[in-house]
């Protein structure tokens, strides 16, 4: 038992009946085993019928080069008396110790394009980033020493990237711009075929100071993995590249030395698809009964909800056709890594 806090969060998600929450509890408080903080949100999965995409990028982030992975458990949550449904228990995303662990005076960054309608945001242009770079922590004034030095950071990367030499590794994109992160951040979210991975909004970087910009953690990828049609058709199928084009990653893709550490992981990656499949049935088989008192308050399985491609009719099929969605798309990510 604990005081604690309860506000409304999130941006589309909060639209729907099951609302996202943010917890801030008096004291820092251990949930689940997890680390002590103040600080946790809760996430409906309103749109993801399976309940499950969340957490396989979770997991297939904390099988990779991700510095930090956000924990989380199922709860079956009751609000004020009432139950409200599965949802996702996690940890807020924030500087500390055991989250996002850039130092006292590193940063977390956020790709947003709905940075400049929000009266805290703190955000700065960069000239071929598609949206603002908002810095989500710490807390900054415009023109002040930390908001200066996360400014001229970045841009100096995106300048280092789109020079004539950037291939260089003295003075190219290399002596800015962390590898293994932008390689596994990239394949993670390219084999989910996210909407929001395409540096519109939700798409994190952090950096320590006196050291190099790092892409992730990795958050909020419920419209991933074929959940999309409405908004943009082709994250639907299977088939065809996306991430590929955000402006950074299509310059990344000419330096040979990124193209092969990517092929190099992706073949990780797809070596380790039956431990990825059986992650999915795992919490699949932990959600089967919560899944239909979830569906006994909401009755989303029979219906079409944003942006789902289509109704499938049953929590199994649900969880089915995640599980086709993803075999197609490493077999024909597989074919195309390998020609390159």
């Amino acid at each position: 038992e604990s005081r604690v806090n309860v506000k409304g969060r999130g941006n589309s998600s909060w639209k729907f009946p099951k609302k996202p929450l943010r917890l801030k509890f008096d004291e820092k408080i251990s949930l689940l085993d997890m680390h002590k903080d103040k600080s946790w949100v809760l996430i409906p999965n309103y749109s993801d019928k399976s309940m499950l995409r969340n957490r396989l990028a979770f997991y297939m982030s904390s099988i990779s080069n991700m510095d930090y992975t956000p924990e989380s458990h199922f709860i079956d949550f009751t609000f004020n008396g009432k139950y409200w449904g599965t949802y996702l228990l996690c940890e807020k995303l924030k500087i500390a110790k055991h989250r996002v662990n850039v130092g006292d005076d590193g940063f977390l960054f956020e790709i947003d394009s709905r940075a400049s309608g929000e009266a805290d945001s703190r955000y700065f242009a960069v000239p071929h980033l598609e949206n603002v770079v908002n810095i989500k922590d710490p807390e900054v004034q415009y023109g002040d020493a930390n908001y200066n030095y996360a400014k001229d950071f970045v841009n100096k990367a995106d300048q280092a990237l789109f020079s004539s030499n950037f291939t260089n590794l003295a003075t190219g994109w290399q002596a800015y711009m962390d590898m293994d992160s932008f390689v596994d951040w990239y394949l993670i979210q390219e084999i989910g075929k996210n909407l929001d991975g395409f540096y519109d909004t939700i798409c994190f970087m952090h950096l320590t100071r006196g050291g190099m910009l790092m892409m992730g953690p990795m958050w909020d990828m419920d419209v991933a993995y074929g959940n999309m049609s409405q908004a943009n058709q082709t994250c639907y199928d299977p088939k065809g590249f996306y991430i590929k084009y955000v402006k950074w990653y299509t310059r990344l893709f000419k330096d040979p030395s990124f193209v092969k550490r990517v092929k190099e992981r992706f073949n990780y990656f797809y070596r380790h698809q039956n431990d990825i499949l059986a992650y999915i049935n795992a919490d699949a088989q932990y959600l089967k009964y919560s899944a239909l008192e979830n569906n006994n308050v909401w009755h989303l399985l029979n219906v079409k909800t944003w942006p789902n491609y289509n109704i499938w009719g049953s929590y199994q099929n649900e969880v089915q056709e995640l599980k086709v969605w993803f075999t197609n798309r490493m077999e024909w990510l597989k074919t195309q890594f390998d020609q390159m």
